[in-house]
């Protein structure tokens, strides 16, 4: 990535590693299914090919089975490469779904998280004396609590939607992709969400409005 009077622009990269997690992922699954549909077209081409090449070699006056032989080895050579590259793209989004679900907190474990520990140790007692007579009584229980689960559920993710401080772009950017966003040079942002390890944050434009994702590295926290 290289900076010219304070002007960046995103390095696109092969496997779209410039994306945000989520826009990488989609972007990397419609690659593989555009590379498999033209995969397809060249395995019917080349059963194709090898039909009339046995027509040939059949019916020599119907034609010379050797002028063929070059636009086999063609779709042959297309088949080989398409297979590779959908590989590539299959292991990438594999690496961009284990990135996602290793940066993304398990709902379970935000609401333990703000249990206290003399209460959480409390339930699981309660639940290893649980006998025959009560489970009707914890069954409506479970009932009741349900809705509060819910409800503080909820407040988590409006609380995640509020700024969680503010930065100031270094650099301007321009937000292309999916789920980027433009943002100029000394521009005061509020900061939305951290970067989880892939090197964007998302940032929100305290005088334009709108949020999206922008380089770790051209904020000054």
């Amino acid at each position: 990535m290289m900076c010219v009077f304070s002007y960046c622009q995103t390095v696109i990269t092969e496997d779209f590693s410039h994306l945000p997690p989520e826009q990488r992922r989609k972007k990397l699954q419609q690659k593989i299914e555009e590379r498999s549909r033209e995969l397809q077209k060249e395995l019917d081409q080349r059963d194709a090919l090898n039909k009339m090449k046995d027509v040939y070699q059949k019916t020599p006056q119907m034609g010379d089975p050797n002028s063929l032989e070059p636009k086999i080895s063609e779709t042959l050579g297309n088949i080989e490469r398409l297979r590779l590259e959908i590989q590539k793209c299959e292991a990438w989004l594999a690496d961009a779904e284990n990135r996602m679900l290793s940066n993304r907190p398990d709902t379970v474990t935000r609401y333990n998280r703000h249990l206290d520990p003399a209460s959480a140790l409390n339930n699981n007692c309660s639940h290893e004396k649980d006998s025959p007579d009560t489970t009707q009584s914890n069954e409506s229980q479970d009932t009741f609590n349900q809705p509060i689960y819910t409800e503080f559920d909820e407040d988590f993710e409006e609380e995640l939607a509020s700024p969680i401080g503010t930065c100031v772009a270094m650099y301007q950017f321009e937000g292309s992709s999916e789920g980027t966003i433009s943002i100029q040079e000394g521009e005061e942002l509020n900061l939305m969400e951290e970067d989880k390890g892939d090197g964007w944050t998302r940032v929100q434009r305290r005088s334009k409005g709108g949020e999206g994702y922008v380089p770790t590295s051209y904020l000054r926290l």
